[in-house]
């Protein structure tokens, strides 16, 4: 299935009124992103001390880390997923998702919980926890007056903003996209019936999310540090490398990835290469020899084959038609 472009499918005046109606009856602020994480529309009752925040130029990069993960973790459990920022605030990410394919997510959120705000994850432990906590204090008027919510209110504001999801759909249909159905009639978008693909997951670790240094976040937190050197993309790695590193044995750690991913790691690490590939062949003037080294090829034709198998052309045709 072709790649969607949302900005190109949707009405942007018509479904900011209904994002800002939205915006306003639930209280949250919101957002609609595109599947490289890039915003698609206004964002709509943006909080005095968020707003503060992103116009920081190293806290907003943690911004931009924590959206990218939660909607990693939404696109990954298939339904809405409500956690904890940097800065202890709570957001919910709802992914679009057809056919299993990541369309993108509509971001909402800035407020805090009345009650057990501790139970949600927090997606992001920035490491500049002095920075943190300066600016808080430093901005603690505004902090304060961050919305209170209800765990009732935010599963609420959950299911509305799910409408919002269906109208994305609707304008799919109107636009004459081929939807895939389910069960009869009915279409299926990130219900809680919905398992994300491996393939669905890795197209969402996009080249923008690398350039943030996001990392695939393991179900398995034995798999953590095999999972964040495959996503190193100084570094190549083999299995034997990764079982060392994990302390397992290549075997086992070759079924639990494959538990993780739905792939062998073969296929897995491929997949990470190829995107890394077409980076460099859009950005850079490498030479396919200089990349297919750098990726950790010991032959260049064997780099062009595997290239092609996954993407569909050669390195030269994309680079052409990038």
């Amino acid at each position: 299935m072709q790649q969607m472009d949302l900005e190109g499918i949707l009405d942007l005046s018509e479904w900011e009124k209904l994002q800002d109606a939205i915006a306003i009856e639930t209280q949250l602020a919101i957002i609609l992103v595109d599947y490289r994480g890039k915003p698609v529309s206004t964002h709509n009752q943006i909080q005095p001390f968020c707003q503060l925040v992103r116009q920081h130029s190293k806290l907003s990069k943690y911004c931009e880390k924590c959206d990218a993960r939660g909607a990693l973790e939404a696109v990954r459990k298939g339904t809405p997923f409500i956690y904890r920022c940097h800065f202890d605030i709570v957001d919910i990410a709802i992914p679009i998702m057809v056919e299993g394919h990541y369309m993108g997510a509509i971001m909402a959120g800035e407020v805090q919980m009345e009650e057990n705000q501790d139970q949600l994850e927090q997606v992001l432990n920035a490491d500049d926890q002095e920075l943190i906590q300066w600016f808080k204090k430093e901005h603690q008027k505004a902090y304060e007056q961050l919305p209170k919510l209800s765990f009732q209110d935010m599963d609420k504001a959950a299911y509305m903003i799910g409408q919002l999801s269906k109208y994305i759909l609707t304008e799919i249909v109107k636009k004459g996209y081929s939807v895939q159905k389910h069960e009869g009639n009915s279409i299926q978008i990130s219900s809680k019936e919905f398992q994300p693909t491996n393939s669905a997951t890795l197209e969402l670790v996009s080249e923008e999310q690398e350039k943030i240094n996001l990392s695939y976040q393991a179900k398995n937190s034995q798999l953590q540090p095999a999972i964040d050197a495959m996503y190193d993309s100084n570094r190549t790695v083999d299995l034997q490398y990764l079982a060392e590193l994990t302390n397992l044995s290549p075997n086992y750690l070759s079924r639990l990835i494959k538990e993780e991913f739905g792939e062998p790691f073969t296929q897995v690490y491929n997949k990470l290469k190829v995107r890394r590939a077409k980076q460099q062949l859009r950005d850079t003037n490498k030479t396919i020899n200089e990349i297919s080294d750098d990726l950790g090829y010991v032959d260049a034709s064997y780099f062009v084959r595997t290239f092609k198998k996954y993407v569909g052309t050669t390195p030269l045709n994309f680079r052409k038609s990038a």
